[in-house]
């Protein structure tokens, strides 16, 4: 059996994103990554990888660059079932920590508890548990529901440069771009906390499956934001990736959320996340951090 691994470019080759997302769904049992694949194109253009049995993909791999920060996020690692077991995702995560370390980046991943040996051979180290949430929304917590939000508003195109700023400092990189595109894509679904002097003290963008990013400065603006998230509709019970440095997490308990997943948060290279991550209660999503 011969596999090719190669970087990617969506642009020049529109059937390698579908076909990536098929990888995925078979590998994860998801309806699509189809959102992240897309925000991974147009953030990372030389961030995609695949491997490839016969011109066929049938494993897949992404990278996002935090250059400013000197660390990198990698993602969507996955094999194709029938694919199993033949060293694909090794393969995959090499060429996509090499795509990182291209950019002067350090990889860091949320690893499954049983990948994780697999990347401590690689030289990864544990940096302790991250943490998916879930909750029964109509049976959240009524701390949560009953709380006024008069300070709590969509986040518009005049909060954006507040929000990036505020979440720089949270997670210890530039994002502004990311920001953009989440908050036109889930449009309806943002919502930004200031304190009296006008700064933003937190934020939440809801995706449709997910809660996050979501950050917040106390436990106080944490609970609006989670309490604004329980007013949407959800389609199925929403999640919230929690990073092991979170100072949030037992607030979340105190709301109704309760722990349905654990993964090692692992790191390469002796990176350091340099960002304010007690006040990170929820991630963008397990591959993009």
């Amino acid at each position: 059996m011969t596999i090719q691994v190669r970087v990617v470019d969506p642009e020049e080759f529109p059937s390698i994103a579908p076909a990536m997302d098929g990888v995925l769904q078979r590998a994860y049992g998801v309806p699509s990554f189809a959102h992240q694949i897309q925000w991974y194109s147009t953030l990372q253009p030389d961030g995609l990888v695949v491997a490839e049995h016969d011109g066929v993909v049938v494993g897949t791999g992404c990278a996002i660059a935090y250059p400013d920060a000197g660390f990198g996020w990698i993602g969507v690692i996955a094999t194709d079932p029938s694919f199993e077991r033949r060293g694909i995702g090794r393969l995959v995560t090499e060429r996509v920590a090499e795509v990182l370390a291209g950019h002067r980046c350090a990889s860091v991943l949320d690893a499954s508890l049983a990948g994780g040996p697999l990347y401590e051979r690689m030289g990864f180290v544990d940096h302790g548990p991250t943490r998916v949430l879930s909750t029964d929304i109509a049976a959240a917590s009524p701390v949560a529901v009953d709380l006024a939000f008069a300070d709590l508003h969509p986040i518009g195109a005049a909060d954006l440069v507040d929000v990036a700023a505020f979440d720089r400092a949270v997670f210890g990189a530039d994002r502004s771009r990311l920001l953009a595109i989440l908050v036109d894509t889930f449009a309806g679904r943002t919502a930004v906390a200031r304190d009296d002097a006008g700064e933003v003290c937190g934020y939440v963008i809801a995706q449709h499956g997910i809660l996050g990013p979501l950050a917040a400065a106390d436990e106080d603006t944490l609970a609006r934001l989670v309490g604004f998230a329980t007013t949407l509709a959800w389609a199925r019970p929403p999640q919230i990736c929690v990073p092991p440095e979170s100072g949030h997490l037992q607030t979340l308990v105190r709301l109704g959320w309760r722990t349905i997943r654990e993964l090692r948060h692992m790191r390469a290279d002796g990176a350091v996340l340099p960002g304010r991550t007690d006040r990170y209660a929820g991630r963008v999503s397990l591959g993009i951090g």
